[in-house]
């Protein structure tokens, strides 16, 4: 059974990140019992959730106001080496990058660099059309919002699968052999969501024209660096790379395969060159981003409170607003996503609350950060394998109920429905 949340998975997912990463040898490893001692109810609950899915490691915090409350780890973040997951582990987390790559756009906005509805073309330097609608021009809003008709199928699918992706204008612009009409749904831009991550690649080209900074440079000097993460879309990048968890696939036996972010003792994560501007690298800021829950908390804690953390501003009261506030009302994938800001979701299906943030899924991976706006309460959650159940929410088993446990033991129930 497929998750509805990741319908486009099921295309991108064999080459998801900027590109697979290390993926580890042949060799598959085995469950290990965890090295956790419970010590309260909720290790328990996690520790037997955890057990009964099979998972491989689990990390998650939760924040208040403007600091951490709890967080802790659970399991292992390297089978191999018996190295166990912790708070402080590093993860990749998927598709919660989308929020960064947009906070990054948004930090351009509210500096006056574009309008929300200006046509992208003028900020690429060349033609950016829908051939269905090749009058409409196709807007940094439509993009924020999963509406600009720019699919995840055509150019952008093989793409993945390239050790030499084609450089962006070679995908939407006609001339070229990765040039696909597949890459456009068959409706006016702007009409209808539909989740594309190569619209959030687009985004990261779109911040490295209007900065003159390469992307992932660009967020490392202006996110990750005033908030204190470890944290980059390039692997190569994490100062504490011995703390990456390996990313692992399996086929429900106990037994292991590692599927991204492996790398045998002493090495390093290589680094990749690419073009810059408007080369190559529109695959990561879709969902590449590593860090540790702790680290992600920080930029949790900003979106909270305005744009701060501490005495560091990433970002405006008013443009976090526009951020969260409802941009998009449908059912999208099955009904997962019924109502978008820009870039980040916002739901009402865990923890009996409205919440806001964005999940992710790749590699084996699960991840989850969401806050409460009104209790300005938060939870990221991520987790490096198992087999996992599909539920009606969409989420999955582990997912939702580890979020829920912790909601309730640090939170309390819920208040009044939205």
């Amino acid at each position: 059974m497929s998750r509805p949340l990741y319908h486009w998975q099921q295309q991108a997912n064999p080459a998801e990140p900027f590109w697979p990463e290390q993926a580890g040898p042949p060799q598959e490893v085995s469950l290990k019992p965890y090295p956790n001692v419970p010590q309260n109810i909720l290790d328990t609950a996690i520790l037997e959730e955890m057990h009964k899915s099979q998972i491989v490691g689990v990390s998650a915090a939760f924040v208040k106001d403007s600091g951490v409350v709890w967080a802790n780890g659970y399991g292992w973040a390297d089978l191999e080496k018996s190295r166990p997951a912790g708070p402080d582990t590093i993860y990749r987390i998927a598709s919660i990058s989308k929020t960064i790559t947009a906070t990054a756009l948004m930090q351009l906005w509210e500096s006056g660099l574009f309008r929300l509805d200006s046509d992208i073309s003028s900020c690429l330097g060349y033609p950016v059309r829908n051939p269905h609608y090749p009058d409409d021009k196709i807007t940094f809003h439509m993009l924020l919002t999963h509406t600009s008709s720019i699919l995840d199928t055509g150019g952008y699918a093989a793409a993945l699968s390239s050790p030499n992706p084609p450089p962006l204008r070679e995908l939407l612009v006609p001339g070229s052999e990765a040039y696909s009409s597949l890459t456009w749904g068959d409706y006016r831009p702007g009409a209808r969501f539909n989740y594309s991550n190569f619209g959030a690649g687009i985004i990261g080209a779109l911040v490295e024209m209007l900065s003159g900074e390469r992307f992932d440079r660009y967020a490392i000097n202006h996110i990750f660096k005033p908030l204190g993460m470890d944290a980059s879309y390039v692997p190569a990048d994490i100062v504490n790379h011995q703390k990456i968890a390996v990313l692992y696939e399996t086929s429900g036996d106990g037994r292991f395969s590692p599927a991204c972010d492996y790398y045998p003792e002493g090495q390093r994560p290589s680094r990749r060159t690419y073009q810059h501007p408007l080369g190559n690298f529109y695959i990561g800021p879709a969902g590449a981003v590593r860090t540790s829950v702790l680290d992600l908390a920080k930029f949790t804690i900003a979106h909270m409170n305005g744009g701060v953390y501490g005495d560091v501003r990433i970002l405006s009261s008013a443009a976090v607003d526009l951020m969260h506030q409802i941009h998009w009302c449908g059912f999208g994938l099955a009904g997962f996503f019924r109502q978008m800001g820009l870039m980040f979701h916002i739901t009402d299906a865990l923890a009996g609350r409205r919440l806001t943030g964005h999940a992710g899924d790749a590699c084996g991976l699960v991840s989850d950060m969401y806050f409460d706006r009104d209790e300005n309460n938060g939870v990221i959650f991520v987790t490096n394998g198992g087999c996992y159940e599909f539920l009606k929410s969409g989420y999955k088993n582990i997912e939702e109920s580890v979020i829920n446990r912790i909601y309730a033991q640090f939170a309390g129930p819920p208040g009044p429905a939205p």
